[in-house]
């Protein structure tokens, strides 16, 4: 969303987006919120039941945006480095040219309430389970389910701190496709340790 858009759910999305990022959650008010989007109080409450309501919706929509763009992004890639590589660069290129959807969906909404932290909980679960999808077939059977899901939650948690420090907290130019590569480096590291194969990195798509 980078201009207000037509619809008034969308208006008011739009403007909530901007406020709860520029002035914080608990400083905004849905009066600001509805001045912001040119709708009336009366329109707001027929498309929500409250402020953290909205907030609800509007973590939901950009979370979902957001992991279809990386989806769509490893699709045409085949081998599993790859897609790992392009997945990440996707995701932090988006955290850099949308600064304030990162900001609000990592940082601006921490602890607002339970049902926003269960949007934030689901949003990770959606990218640990593409992490899942794309290495499981080439994990040996020697390594559990389980195990690689573990580590796929563990790699979205890294991911999303790095990208707190190094693009939210630092005031440093950050060079994209070096962060990326490092990372895609942990990421398969992590996998290529769970294997129990000789010829690792044959499994992993490099040769």
């Amino acid at each position: 969303m980078s201009k207000l858009p037509i619809e008034a759910r969308d208006k008011m999305l739009y403007a909530a987006l901007h406020l709860f990022t520029s002035k914080g959650f608990k400083e905004t008010s849905i009066l600001e919120i509805v001045e912001q989007a040119h709708v009336s109080k009366t329109t707001f409450y027929h498309s929500f039941k409250s402020k953290e309501d909205l907030l609800v919706a509007l973590c939901k929509q950009l979370a979902e945006e957001i992991i279809s763009e990386v989806e769509t992004a490893v699709q045409p890639e085949k081998k599993m480095a790859y897609k790992a590589y392009t997945g990440i660069r996707r995701y932090i290129e988006i955290c850099i040219t949308r600064s304030t959807v990162a900001q609000l969906l990592l940082v601006a909404s921490v602890g607002v309430s339970q049902a926003v932290e269960e949007v934030r909980r689901e949003a990770h679960q959606r990218f640990a389970e593409l992490i899942y999808q794309t290495v499981q077939a080439q994990i040996p059977d020697s390594v559990s389910d389980e195990e690689i899901r573990v580590v796929s939650q563990a790699m979205v948690g890294a991911i999303n701190e790095v990208v707190v420090q190094n693009l939210m907290e630092s005031d440093q130019d950050v060079d994209l496709d070096r962060l990326a590569r490092l990372l895609n480096r942990i990421v398969v590291g992590s996998f290529v340790n769970l294997s129990l194969k000789k010829n690792r990195g044959k499994i992993l798509g490099y040769t």
